[in-house]
C-alpha cells in the first residue's frame, strides 16, 4: 500500500501537465526580451485571468483565489478521495502548484490555457501552494471536491 502516494503523484503530474496547450509550440516569452536592471524583475500591471468556468453544483473545497505572488492555499479535505484544481495566469513568469509534502512544482499553463488537474488522495487533510517563479504573472486558482474534469 506505500505506492499509494507514488501513483498519486505521478497521476496529479499527468492531470496537471496535460493542462498545456494541444499548439505543439507554445508562445513563450522571447530570452533576447528586455531584462530588469535589478535582481527581481519590476512588477507590472497585468490583467487577471478570465474566470475558471468551474462546473455547477460542486462543492468548493478552495474558492477562487487570485495573486501575483508566491501563496499557501488555505488547507481542504475532499469527499470522494479526489480533488479538481482549476487554474489560469496572465503575464510575464511562471506559475505552478506544490502539495506541501512534495518538493515537485507542476505547472500552469499561461496566457489563455486554463489548466485542470484531478488528483487522487486519501480523505484526510491536503495542503497546496502557489509559486510564482521570474516575473509577476497574475494567476486565479480554485479546487472542488471529486473528479470534475471537463
Amino acid at each position: 500500500m506505500r505506492r499509494y502516494p507514488l501513483i498519486v503523484a505521478a497521476v496529479a503530474a499527468l492531470f496537471l501537465v496535460g493542462g498545456c496547450s494541444d499548439e505543439s509550440e507554445a508562445k513563450r516569452p522571447d530570452p533576447a526580451g528586455p531584462t530588469a536592471s535589478s535582481d527581481r524583475p519590476s512588477r507590472t500591471p497585468v490583467a487577471q485571468p478570465s474566470g475558471l468556468d468551474l462546473p455547477e453544483n460542486v462543492r468548493i473545497l478552495v474558492a477562487e483565489t487570485t495573486g501575483d505572488d508566491d501563496r499557501d492555499l488555505p488547507g481542504f479535505t475532499p469527499e470522494d478521495g479526489a480533488y479538481t484544481v482549476y487554474a489560469a495566469c496572465e503575464g510575464e513568469g511562471e506559475v505552478s502548484i506544490v502539495g506541501r509534502d512534495s518538493s515537485k512544482p507542476h505547472p500552469v499553463a499561461c496566457n489563455g490555457v486554463p489548466t485542470v488537474g484531478v488528483v487522487y488522495v486519501e480523505k484526510k487533510a491536503q495542503h497546496i501552494r502557489i509559486q510564482v517563479a521570474g516575473g509577476a504573472p497574475a494567476w486565479k486558482v480554485a479546487v472542488v471536491s471529486g473528479n470534475h474534469q471537463p
